[in-house]
């Protein structure tokens, strides 16, 4: 599964994981690990399910795969991607990695500057997304959107599980989602948290229509240009 953060990694990675989807693929989770830049493996086991590459099109392209193979990639409106960080960079998201330097940085600034911020910063990560859509005519490769998991998740899985030409019942597929919707998943993050801590899921939507102001949009598309429009969203 290739995709940048904050498009729902954390839910294909559970669904498909889920033992009752496991039984239908056979395919064991193997342990999502950070694969940016250089850092990811030559090749993985065969017989397993990759979650969370978040890498460019040309990285995935280096890594060894078996003579069959499948692969989906998870779109979403990059700018509500960037709505979604700023919040995760500064209130939800575990200290780790980088995301202290980046708590500070955005807790040094008002809104309005941190999505400022915030769009310098994902830069790199909206570059390796644009990579991916301009090689969707890969064969190999699904286009998934984020957005389609929030209004029909059942068919979202669907979808890729018959790209893999693994068959499985609507039912049984119904109530794996069923098992997994946003509350459910806000409620398993919280119970894994210490206490008084904030869940990695928040209530409120990641909507750019409610955050940016016209001096974001300028920003964001001169460091984008036509990304938006490549992955099929109106600008």
């Amino acid at each position: 599964m290739g995709t940048v953060q904050k498009t729902g990694s954390q839910w294909f990675k559970s669904v498909l994981s889920d033992a009752r989807i496991q039984a239908k693929t056979g395919l064991l989770t193997y342990p999502q690990r950070r694969y940016e830049y250089t850092e990811f493996k030559r090749c993985f086991p065969i017989g397993c399910f990759v979650p969370g590459l978040y890498m460019s099109y040309d990285l995935y392209e280096e890594i060894e795969k078996p003579e069959s193979y499948k692969t989906f990639y998870v779109i979403r409106d990059p700018r509500d991607i960037i709505v979604s960080w700023y919040w995760s960079m500064k209130d939800t998201h575990s200290l780790m990695g980088k995301v202290g330097k980046f708590r500070e940085a955005l807790n040094s600034r008002d809104f309005k500057d941190g999505l400022h911020y915030c769009i310098d910063a994902f830069h790199m990560k909206l570059a390796c997304m644009r990579s991916w859509a301009l090689n969707f005519g890969d064969p190999n490769v699904l286009p998934v959107y984020f957005e389609d998991i929030v209004t029909r998740p059942q068919a979202v899985i669907q979808d890729i599980l018959n790209f893999a030409g693994v068959e499985a019942d609507a039912m049984e597929i119904a109530a794996v989602t069923q098992d997994y919707t946003k509350s459910k998943m806000r409620e398993r993050d919280l119970q894994k948290r210490v206490q008084g801590s904030e869940s990695h899921y928040r209530s409120k939507a990641s909507r750019h229509t409610d955050a940016f102001e016209q001096d974001h949009y300028d920003h964001f598309y001169r460091s984008t240009g036509d990304l938006v429009e490549i992955l099929g969203y109106e600008k």
